[in-house]
């Protein structure tokens, strides 16, 4: 759950850019195309050996039944009781997964590298959760028993399968269930776990994520709506976060970092911004 690889690139919708660690800015005078495609730099595609990879992608292409490379627009249902049970590769865009547990449910948001589905693949009998798209979202889609059977012959595939699950028990810890913490630094927490994995580019400053409403943001954190706007009107006075309409801008990514007092792992990249 690293912040950034400290010397590694950031992915802002489908570009990839160095940041200055001492200014936090990104540097926009290099060329993004250098550092890959989006497909090459994937966070889970790349966790696969080339050949699996190659293997994986190719299947973009093939016959019905195959992977499909597709893009969605915001408010499109992926995943659900009533859809097909496709397992989606998130290439960019910012997905919503709510999961029913009896009367209540859970939230948690999706962004680049992650993988909508990968409990299923290791358990037929886990309903599969709502996930839906609350920004332009570009996944790869493999229906879930042809990943099964994929996975269940390649033992790279399976160890970066049961690596997004991992993924996400240690986001839960370190992001939704800081229960302890005041609003304003789970927000933060939280903010900058999209800003990782769902930066776009900003309209002012470099970073931004869009797409969760207040409500999704007091959902995903178990707070109320009230705590949440209490919140945000704090962290806008402190020039913290710029709002708009479903969209959260960042002046100081440093600040944000700080505020969310997150113990970052050793050189990771939000470690020395934080620190810096």
């Amino acid at each position: 759950m690293a912040f950034w690889k400290k010397d590694e690139p950031i992915q802002i919708g489908s570009s990839f850019y160095n940041v200055d660690v001492a200014t936090g800015r990104i540097d926009r005078e290099e060329t993004p195309s250098r550092l890959g495609t989006v497909f090459e730099r994937n966070p889970f595609l790349r966790k696969l050996p080339r050949e699996t990879r190659q293997n994986f992608l190719e299947e973009t292409n093939g016959s019905a039944g195959s992977a499909a490379s597709r893009t969605y627009p915001r408010g499109h249902e992926l995943r659900g009781p009533s859809i097909g049970t496709s397992v989606h590769i998130v290439l960019t865009g910012c997905v919503l997964e709510r999961t029913q547990i009896g009367p209540s449910s859970t939230v948690r948001f999706l962004g680049a590298g992650a993988v909508v589905g990968c409990v299923e693949i290791f358990d037929d009998n886990t309903p599969p959760p709502m996930a839906k798209c609350l920004t332009k979202t570009w996944t790869l889609a493999v229906p879930l028993e042809r990943m099964r059977v994929l996975a269940e012959a390649n033992p790279g595939l399976m160890k970066a399968i049961g690596g997004s699950v991992v993924d996400r028990m240690e986001a839960t810890e370190r992001i939704y269930n800081r229960h302890g913490m005041k609003p304003e630094q789970r927000l933060c927490g939280l903010l900058g776990h999209l800003l990782m994995h769902c930066a776009v580019p900003g309209r002012e400053y470099d970073f931004m994520v869009e797409g969760p409403t207040q409500t999704d943001l007091a959902d995903a954190l178990s707070l109320s709506i009230g705590s949440v706007e209490g919140a945000l009107t704090q962290l806008r006075k402190s020039k913290t976060v710029v709002t708009g309409y479903r969209s959260y801008e960042f002046p100081s990514v440093r600040r944000l970092l700080e505020a969310s007092e997150l113990q970052f792992p050793q050189g990771s990249l939000a470690r020395t911004l934080a620190s810096n």
